[in-house]
């Protein structure tokens, strides 16, 4: 799937690392894509601490708890004070979550945002920000493998071959709606 995956535009001092979920693998779990860009997110931090980790997606597996909490209790494991994680808790696809997470960016002050994402999802998380008009957003894109999530995302995460699959489709019913 490497021709599915774009060159990283890394920052050079991010004020804030924004972090979609891909999943989660149960209430308290987020699925290894998340993981993986979250402890890419922490390590960053830790390079740059005054900046901040903003979670983001809602219930959007209707679990009862939003996955940016789920995320924010990860994050928080890692070492990033929850001060420094911001939670966009309302969102339920990549278009919302990249327009609220903008909206928070834009009332924060935050300079070079940088989207975290599992490699094989950047690409449309790209498309969406720059469709949006996100012009000034860095990306930084994380390997890994895939692993089943909870209720009905468990096939879309269940390997890299599932959701790179997932992720072509996404971005033709993405381009149909109008997102990309």
């Amino acid at each position: 799937m490497r021709f599915w995956s774009i060159p990283d535009n890394p920052p050079s001092r991010p004020g804030c690392l924004v972090v979609p979920s891909y999943a989660l693998r149960d209430t308290s779990t987020p699925t290894l894509p998340t993981r993986a860009a979250l402890d890419v997110a922490a390590d960053w931090w830790r390079r740059y601490r005054g900046a901040v980790i903003i979670v983001s997606t809602g219930d959007n597996q209707r679990l009862g708890i939003t996955n940016a909490s789920v995320m924010a209790e990860y994050a928080h494991r890692l070492g990033v004070p929850r001060d420094r994680i911001v939670e966009e808790d309302l969102s339920r696809n990549t278009f919302e979550n990249l327009a609220f997470c903008r909206e928070i960016v834009a009332s924060g002050g935050y300079r070079e945002p940088t989207l975290v994402t599992h490699d094989l999802y950047t690409r449309r998380a790209v498309a969406v920000a720059r469709k949006i008009g996100w012009s000034e957003l860095r990306w930084l894109s994380v390997y890994s493998k895939g692993e089943p999530a909870a209720g009905f995302k468990y096939v879309q995460t269940f390997s890299r071959l599932t959701i790179g699959c997932y992720e072509v489709a996404a971005m033709v019913y993405f381009k149909t709606r109008g997102w990309t």
